[in-house]
């Protein structure tokens, strides 16, 4: 998590108690001091987080073998235990689509990493052979449940998921004026090194747009792509849509911005095709000058004359604001730009692949020291009104009336008063 804080971690052994401030835990000069500490404790010792969540915050010590190299992962599951500001926090995938897959789709490892089940493997196969994380389709919902489960993870989930690891669907005060394109590149890559898909860590097989042309970022992407058109690597670029231009929508190249050290990008009709039946409103968002996030899946790429070409497989569209964060809707961009203004600490949760049986909120108020969901009202038509009122319902049963936030946009209302923020973040 880009904002993310370290606090002080407890070792217990054998009745003798230590504290570790995050200064020693982090500064260069203690660094061995601290893999020996973790080296003795390894194994034997309970650690715990000082941060300000509720729950036992358990810490295991882990070993890289192959690095020589030990380092503290949360337990697998624990995340929502932290405080939202803590460097081992992660929300409740129940607060998100995240909370729409099957056991098993995506899986907190030991070492603090993440596994996901991807509906299209990113490694070409025979043709008689199918690709090793093709699944089935989804299964009816349980009994009791909430929408149907997902039994594996598709493009537009994928970079839900990055981005959500990356921590550019949060947003504190601290975080103004230091995102910018150089900036997700790099978390977008450190979050995609801590992604393991089949047998290899997403990294293998990202790209992400840049700001430079002869900077690390580019040579690293052309690096991969190399790497990619040798090995039979199929890639995934991650990279905003370049500014519209009417002569580029529908062509034969996907115009990105930031495309430095990335492939040419080949489009067929029928991607456009999809791209207009399924994000139609990402679409006209781009065209009126918003800044869109596509996501692109493609074949392994070939080197003619030392000049990158691949051909796009698939691509899906997530809409941002001007701070990088993701909304699904004109009126949500403005809620999330007044949240901004007004110093507020907040989570856009994202959908995933969840259907529309699944709830959760537009945003989550991040420092109102308790759950706190906000919504932004953007319709009248009568299936949105009773989409409305099964959620107030839902809402007012859940964190009672007046426990959370809405917004009627449709009705021109200003924006309602916020809850006073409180120092220590609750979520």
């Amino acid at each position: 998590m880009m904002d993310g804080k370290l606090y002080p971690a407890v070792i217990e052994q054998k009745g003798s108690l230590n504290i570790y401030d995050a200064a020693f835990q982090r500064g260069s000069e203690f660094a061995l001091a601290w893999k020996s500490v973790l080296q003795q404790n390894y194994g034997k010792a309970t650690v715990r987080c000082r941060c300000s969540g509720n729950g036992a915050k358990r810490l295991s010590i882990r070993c890289r073998a192959d690095a020589d190299t030990y380092h503290l992962a949360r337990f697998p599951g624990t995340g929502p235990q932290h405080a939202a500001d803590c460097v081992y926090w992660h929300a409740d995938p129940t607060s998100s689509g995240l909370g729409a897959y099957q056991q098993g789709v995506v899986q907190e490892t030991d070492d603090g990493e993440w596994r996901i089940r991807l509906r299209h493997g990113l490694l070409r196969r025979a043709p008689n052979q199918v690709d090793d994380e093709d699944t089935p389709q989804a299964a009816p919902p349980s009994p009791g449940g909430r929408g149907t489960k997902q039994p594996s993870m598709k493009l537009l989930g994928l970079l839900h998921f990055v981005w959500t690891q990356a921590g550019f669907n949060r947003w504190s005060p601290k975080m103004a004026g230091k995102r910018n394109l150089g900036v997700v590149h790099h978390h977008l890559l450190e979050a995609a090194d801590n992604i393991l898909t089949g047998r290899s860590r997403l990294s293998h097989f990202l790209l992400a747009a840049t700001p430079q042309a002869d900077g690390p970022q580019a040579k690293r992407n052309r690096a991969t792509a190399e790497a990619a058109s040798k090995q039979s690597r199929r890639l995934v670029v991650i990279a905003p849509l370049a500014r519209h231009q009417a002569k580029a929508e529908g062509g034969a190249t996907l115009p990105i911005a930031g495309f430095h050290g990335i492939p040419h990008l080949a489009v067929k009709p029928l991607i456009w095709t999809h791209l207009n039946e399924r994000f139609g409103a990402e679409l006209n968002a781009w065209r009126k000058g918003a800044r869109t996030i596509a996501v692109l899946q493609t074949d392994v790429p070939d080197l003619i004359n030392g000049i990158a070409r691949a051909a796009v497989l698939d691509v899906a569209l997530m809409r941002v604001t001007s701070d990088w964060i993701p909304v699904d809707s004109t009126y949500e961009a403005q809620a999330a730009d007044w949240l901004v203004t007004q110093g507020r600490r907040f989570e856009k949760p994202l959908r995933f692949d969840a259907s529309n049986e699944h709830t959760f909120p537009d945003f989550w108020l991040l420092d109102a020291g308790r759950d706190f969901p906000m919504e932004a009202w953007g319709r009248s038509d009568a299936d949105y009104l009773r989409r409305r009122a099964d959620k107030v319902q839902y809402y007012d049963a859940k964190y009672d009336v007046g426990g959370w936030w809405s917004w009627d946009a449709s009705a021109g209302q200003a924006f309602p008063a916020l809850p006073d923020a409180v120092s220590s973040p609750y979520r």
